[in-house]
């Protein structure tokens, strides 16, 4: 396997290279500590990473959020987990928004953050408990979205082809690719994704990837 850390703090950096390390001996851990280390590191590397671990302010970021829009925009199937020392909800929302894996607060423990890598790692989009009740008053997931995450799976019809296609949400996979993936057409895609919105009460895929999670359903790799 293979990771990138891109943090400002070298014992921060150190912490997280050894906890993966010991969890995944033979990973390769790739480090930066500004803003075009990320670029660089990315360029070079960020197709055969598995999971990118990235402080949102570090040097040469214009705002909290900018290298990460960044990241997203130009490496769209790169898995990002948000490590930061600042607990802003509006800012934690925002991250999610933008599409990264996950968000972790620097004080979070060892344990956590361990379970946090697996999740994001398996597909699964991290977001902190407290959060997830927090969530609807910022305005981030809907009201419906937050009921049924309340909910079993078995409350959330879905037929096998719409599991089958959450699924491949999961992975991050693109629409083309997963058209290609399924033997289905763009347009039958399109229908099933807008389904499974519907029946999360979503309006995106990270709302859709959460409430599914917490309906139980096995999204997993």
């Amino acid at each position: 396997m293979q990771f990138l850390i891109i943090d400002d703090h070298a014992l921060i950096v150190q912490a997280m290279g050894l906890l993966l390390k010991t969890k995944f001996p033979d990973a390769v851990v790739l480090t930066g500590s500004t803003a075009d280390d990320a670029r660089k590191l990315v360029a070079e590397h960020g197709e055969n990473t598995d999971l990118l671990i990235l402080d949102l302010n570090v040097p040469g970021v214009q705002t909290p959020t900018s290298l990460l829009e960044e990241l997203v925009r130009t490496n769209s199937a790169l898995k990002i987990l948000v490590l930061s020392g600042i607990v802003d909800q509006q800012n934690i929302m925002r991250v999610l928004q933008l599409g990264a894996a996950g968000f972790v607060p620097k004080s979070l423990d060892t344990d956590m953050l361990t379970h946090a890598i697996d999740f994001v790692l398996q597909g699964g989009v991290y977001i902190p408990t407290r959060l997830l009740s927090e969530s609807q008053k910022a305005g981030f997931l809907t009201q419906a979205a937050v009921e049924l995450a309340q909910k079993s799976s078995s409350e959330v019809h879905l037929t096998q082809r719409q599991i089958d296609v959450l699924k491949t949400l999961a992975r991050g996979l693109p629409i083309k690719r997963i058209c290609r993936e399924l033997g289905l057409s763009e347009g039958t895609v399109k229908t099933h994704v807008s389904a499974i919105y519907r029946a999360f009460g979503a309006t995106n895929r990270t709302e859709a990837l959460i409430a599914a999670r917490r309906a139980g359903f096995d999204i997993t790799l």
